[in-house]
């Protein structure tokens, strides 16, 4: 596999030098971009850009056309172009922890006919698999196929994680409210104040909630703790309400249909679950995935993204938990 080409200071590159220069002389002879538009009627034909769907125009920045010849002999001289290809050929060029950066993959079109490898791994095919799983699963939620313990409609989803899996789930929730049609409500927790906890879950009916643990490594305090919150709260409420008897077995299948964990490293989703007393699968491998990618230990049928190896098997869901 090809290698990564070595950091290089950009400040100490001839282009930056240039660069530099060509500031100081604009900076000296004064910005006038009315005055650039006037003298030149195809400025904004010649800083526009079309890339795939993307239409980008430079002409409102303060650039000229020198500035961005500059700025081009700056990229090609800290060998962007060279790390691009690397990126997309699934160079592990996340050198910290030895890792392709494989977001490429996870948005490549099906309709896209190329793939990308790490190693021997397709990962297209395998995030096209995850992603066929993940619609599937959310088809069967939408349209109550998915049942809780008690045989009820999912009606509520409560996403615990933070940061990029937190932000990201909220943004889109937020971004789509208006398209929602299902009758499912969605709550996000990730502070570790347990009375945000509380006010998200104020209200909620445990036979029809379902709570999905997104982590990235299940190692984060804030998810961690948030997580087996949660549980305790819908496990005790569902015992309460005589939905489940409260032995092992009961809470165990309780699980199975109200919770999901995300995560790329599954022994520590193991751990977790038997760090809550709960039943978990005995094999569960951890192998080291692409950064950007995911895997899941949840029901056999939950879809949810992974570049994965396809010698591991994902545990049951009584191992998230």
């Amino acid at each position: 596999m090809s290698t990564v080409p070595a950091p290089i200071d950009a400040t100490s590159t001839a282009a930056w030098a240039a660069l530099q220069k060509h500031y100081d002389e604009m900076t000296a002879a004064g910005v006038d971009l009315k005055g650039w538009f006037a003298a030149d009627p195809d400025r904004v034909k010649k800083l526009s850009y079309d890339m795939g769907e993307f239409h980008i125009d430079l002409s409102k920045n303060l650039v000229t056309d020198e500035t961005m010849k500059l700025l081009v002999e700056l990229a090609r001289e800290m060998k962007i172009e060279e790390r691009r290809d690397a990126m997309y050929s699934g160079v592990h060029i996340n050198t910290s922890e030895d890792r392709a950066v494989l977001h490429t993959a996870l948005r490549r079109p099906a309709s896209d006919a190329g793939t990308v490898f790490d190693g021997d791994q397709d990962c297209v095919a395998d995030v096209r698999e995850m992603l066929d799983r993940m619609y599937a699963f959310a088809e069967k939620v939408r349209s109550g196929e998915w049942k809780g313990v008690t045989g009820k409609k999912i009606e509520h989803v409560i996403s615990i994680g933070i940061g990029g899996s937190d932000l990201g789930p909220v943004m889109v929730y937020e971004a789509l409210k208006p398209y929602a049609d299902a009758g499912i409500d969605c709550r996000y927790i990730s502070n570790i104040d347990p009375n945000d906890m509380a006010e998200k879950v104020r209200g909620l009916d445990p036979e029809t909630t379902l709570v999905i643990v997104v982590s990235k490594t299940f190692t984060t305090l804030e998810t961690l703790t948030n997580g087996r919150e949660v549980r305790t709260w819908l496990l005790d409420a569902l015992e309460a309400a005589g939905a489940i008897d409260g032995s092992e077995a009961s809470r165990a299948e309780a699980v199975k249909k109200h919770f999901v964990a995300v995560s790329t490293a599954l022994d520590l989703v193991a751990d977790f679950a038997r760090s809550t007393s709960l039943p978990t699968s005995a094999s569960t491998p951890r192998t080291p995935l692409a950064s950007g990618t995911g895997s899941a230990a949840a029901t056999p049928s939950t879809p949810l993204w992974a570049c994965r190896s396809s010698s591991r098997s994902a545990p049951s869901a009584s191992s998230a938990f």
